[in-house]
């Protein structure tokens, strides 16, 4: 395709636009790095913003290049520049600030006006490409011994933060010695909170429709916590069986399960919602027994999106911690990796069929 780079590009509001596009050869500024790709996670977002669901082109642009989860190699840095050098790993974070109290005080994830822009969502070009350049401060390193699930630190993240709001929530308390949580979906974000709070030392039931074997299943036994299938038992019946449910994250995009979860917490419990559900979905909510609950039970519901650069790096100690404990665990979230740009059609396709779908570029 000629001098510059490729990356994997839709036209947002066009459902089924992927495709690859030319861009132009990024070069570092000061206080920037260039790095090059490694490998890009494919996410439920992803495939939202290629059926067409949402998703922003950056300002005076017709595409938008894909991807927010990656891993890639430092290739050169530009003046001003001493933490980092060619050939070291990084991931990238997510979110970029629009000056607001919040964001001007490091909270970017907290944003109180709402007119941040998303690397691969809204506004700001994704790392589906050979190589992008960014600003330092949104760069984070990743040791060379975890490259293989380097690019799990993004969701990871997601949980980190979820995790880390739930524990200033419960700051409310003058104890709170967590026991027991419910991880609503078995998807990557699900999986990779089973496996933190299982690291935490909670005993962790694994709510998902599919029943086992299958590879979340697997994943989430190796880690000591419980796989159901909510086709062979529903979460109304396990909730009668179980312990005080102290937290539960709710990660399957279905809005009627954050309400069963509002059902299913324990006295003094805090739910974490973690799903953005795109739909318009309405259905029959016991209110009353709800709100009686909630107040009775001292119960909080809280939503929590985004993280934290905090949180990245929390994400990449918590890798660590995983790989000492589960040896192998982690990377088996990797079910199906596409070939860079020749595989790229096949990125909404694939990434329905596994657990964790990665593009792989192969000058890697």
């Amino acid at each position: 395709m000629g001098a510059g780079i490729m990356g994997v590009a839709v036209h947002p509001g066009q459902a089924g636009s992927v495709h690859v596009t030319k861009l132009a050869q990024p070069r570092p500024g000061p206080n920037e790095a260039l790095v090059r790709v490694r490998r890009v996670g494919v996410c439920g977002t992803d495939t939202e913003i290629i059926n067409a669901k949402f998703g922003t082109a950056p300002a005076g642009a017709q595409e938008l290049v894909l991807g927010h989860e990656v891993l890639g190699e430092v290739e050169a840095v530009g003046e001003g520049v001493t933490t980092l050098r060619p050939g070291d790993l990084v991931t990238a974070t997510v979110r970029r600030p629009d000056g607001c109290p919040t964001c001007r005080a490091g909270q970017i994830d907290m944003c109180l006006w709402g007119n941040y822009t998303e690397r691969g969502i809204l506004g700001a070009h994704g790392y589906m490409a050979q190589s992008f350049t960014e600003n330092v401060r949104y760069l984070v390193p990743i040791p060379v011994e975890l490259e293989p699930v380097g690019v799990l630190v993004e969701p990871l993240s997601v949980v980190e933060k979820a995790y880390r709001q739930a524990v200033l929530i419960q700051r409310r308390l003058a104890v709170w010695t967590p026991e027991t949580a419910v991880v609503l979906g078995a998807g990557p974000i699900g999986i990779l909170g089973t496996l933190l709070l299982r690291q935490q030392g909670l005993q962790v039931y694994t709510l998902a429709r599919t029943p086992a074997p299958n590879p979340a299943a697997e994943i989430v036994e190796r880690a000591g916590a419980h796989y159901v299938s909510t086709r062979q038992i529903s979460f109304a019946n396990l909730r009668d069986s179980l312990p005080n449910v102290d937290l539960i994250f709710e990660s399957t995009g279905a809005s009627a399960l954050a309400f069963e979860g509002m059902e299913a917490l324990g006295i003094n419990g805090v739910l974490m919602l973690l799903s953005i559900t795109g739909g318009d979905a309405e259905g029959l909510v016991p209110t009353d027994a709800i709100n009686r609950s909630l107040v009775l039970g001292n119960k909080i519901v809280a939503g929590s999106v985004n993280a934290a650069t905090e949180d990245f790096a929390r994400g990449v100690k918590r890798l660590g911690q995983f790989e000492h404990e589960w040896p192998g665990l982690a990377v088996s979230l990797i079910t199906d990796r596409l070939r860079g740009f020749d595989d790229a059609h096949r990125i909404a396709e694939a990434a329905g069929r596994g657990v964790k779908t990665v593009l792989e570029f192969a000058d890697a």
